[in-house]
């Protein structure tokens, strides 16, 4: 039998419930695999040797989690990153705009609901300046992306690896799932979904709502557009996106730029980066110009 084991770092668990949310399939891919370690899915201290295939959900922040995932990878044959905070740092990544000492007088100094109002320190692990992906301390073999995957993709994955064979995923961009018209039709300006009623069988983009589909991987079904909500690009960039929030920033500049002044950079980098601004190019130039390449 395979020998799986699963961890989570900087994460939610969101990616552990959509593995769970495979319902039926899980059970028949459970029918192979032995689990071997995962705390969220069972009680479980130490990663055992000799692990087949290890599942990685989240990113890195920590000195902990640093030292776990780099045992994982020593004892395991294959990695998987699963989950956008694994893959690109996530929604987590964002919280690198801002120096580590203002990040944690906002949260424990600040806050409000903070009882105390003091920074906890005693016990804890060293906390990392940047939040970063799995990929820049350890090599990953196979990546899968999502806020969280679906279970269909994670099924996929999953099956196609323990068959032998080399998971692969769509190489189409979310417009490609889209069920909505495209006429080609250039908007005037950028606008919140909450500005206007957008038309429900017309392209968001195309009627100016920032919909992140043409940047990002195909693979959720379009979930988001079907439901009247802009993409916001969580299965991360297209098969021939070089960076996610560059392409998409490209792409609109030249039709309604003059929207963009009005945005500070916190909240456009949460727009066209809201998952990948740590394993961006532009992220990477900033860092390597301050001396932390």
């Amino acid at each position: 039998m395979v020998r799986l084991a699963t961890i989570a770092l900087m994460a939610c668990a969101g990616c552990h419930v959509s593995l769970t949310a495979m319902s039926a399939k899980l059970v028949e891919v459970l029918k192979s695999v032995e689990l071997v370690h995962s705390y969220i899915l069972m009680d479980a201290k130490h990663i055992p040797d000799n692990v087949d295939v290890g599942i990685v959900e989240g990113g890195l922040k920590t000195s902990h989690d640093e030292e776990v995932v780099k045992e994982l990878r020593e004892k395991a044959k294959i990695l998987i990153a699963v989950g956008d905070c694994a893959c690109f740092g996530g929604v987590p990544g964002l919280v690198n705009i801002y120096r580590l000492d203002d990040s944690f007088k906002a949260a424990y100094i600040d806050n409000p609901t903070t009882v105390e109002g003091f920074r906890p320190t005693k016990d804890l692990p060293e906390t990392r300046p940047q939040a970063l992906p799995i990929s820049e301390i350890v090599k990953v073999d196979y990546m899968v992306p999502g806020c969280p995957p679906r279970e269909t993709t994670l099924e996929s994955v999953l099956t196609t690896l323990l068959s032998g064979r080399t998971p692969s995923l769509s190489s189409q961009s979310v417009c490609d799932e889209c069920p909505r018209k495209k006429t080609g039709e250039k908007p005037e300006a950028i606008r919140r979904l909450h500005e206007g009623t957008p038309d429900p069988d017309k392209c968001l983009l195309e009627q100016g709502y920032l919909c992140m589909g043409p940047v990002t991987r195909a693979g959720c079904g379009a979930a988001c557009v079907r439901a009247g909500v802009t993409c916001d690009g969580c299965y991360g960039p297209a098969e021939q996106t070089w960076d996610q929030g560059l392409a998409m920033l490209d792409g609109l500049l030249g039709l309604a730029k003059e929207r963009f002044p009005r945005l500070k950079i916190e909240t456009l980098s949460g727009m066209i980066y809201r998952y990948t601004f740590a394993s961006s190019i532009l992220y990477k130039m900033a860092r390597k110009a301050k001396g932390k390449a």
